[in-house]
């Protein structure tokens, strides 16, 4: 599918959002968005549209749009909700991941431990983001409930900006764990390592807060 102007600017806009080029709280105009991304009046429009359906911006009446501040309530929900969902989700997985699906986890954990190795750099914490995505949705794929897998997906994709600011995004020794208790066919036991991994995620952002 060919990439629209609207798409192609809600994409710079989302990404100058979530890395903080754009911090929570500040104040945007069409004007100035257009002039930063060299886009249209009408796409940028569209496009924060768009952004303000996923909770990113607010609307302001005239005086153009709010990036959505994020609170510590933001965290402790969605962590909160990750929880229930995820610790359901590997439960699930525990008997119904097959052979490849757990190859499919070695090789996300390998390609995470190769980024760990690396300096942390803006460039770094996207792909860090990609990769923790990819590890957390293979196994609520894996659970084989498909509205539990997008129930995870929308969490996990809400928490963006909040997992850009956790400078250890990148856990490999906490994902080798969740890995072999899965391995073992363990539902105790990865329902606890994935709930503590979640946990510990948690308290560590809270403290950049």
């Amino acid at each position: 599918m060919a990439t629209t102007k609207k798409d192609h600017v809600y994409s710079l806009i989302k990404n100058a959002i979530i890395c903080g080029d754009l911090e929570p709280g500040r104040i945007l105009t069409i004007n100035e968005l257009s002039r930063r991304f060299e886009s249209g009046k009408t796409p940028t429009r569209e496009a924060l549209i768009v952004l303000t359906h996923e909770g990113l911006i607010d609307p302001i009446p005239r005086s153009g749009y709010m990036v959505t501040p994020i609170t510590v309530r933001d965290v402790l929900e969605i962590f909160h909700l990750r929880a229930i969902l995820e610790v359901e989700a590997i439960g699930l997985a525990v008997n119904k991941i097959t052979d490849e699906g757990l190859a499919a986890l070695k090789r996300s954990l390998a390609q995470e431990a190769a980024l760990s190795r690396t300096a942390p750099e803006r460039e770094s914490y996207r792909r860090a983001y990609e990769l923790n995505k990819e590890f957390h949705m293979a196994i609520a794929r894996a659970s084989g409930n498909s509205r539990l897998m997008r129930l995870v997906e929308k969490h996990i994709d809400e928490m963006e900006r909040i997992l850009a600011r956790d400078p250890y995004i990148i856990e490999p020794q906490q994902h080798a764990g969740i890995i072999k208790s899965l391995e073992r066919r363990d539902k105790d036991g990865a329902q606890s390592v994935m709930r503590q991994h979640l946990e510990e995620t948690k308290v560590r952002l809270m403290d950049r807060f």
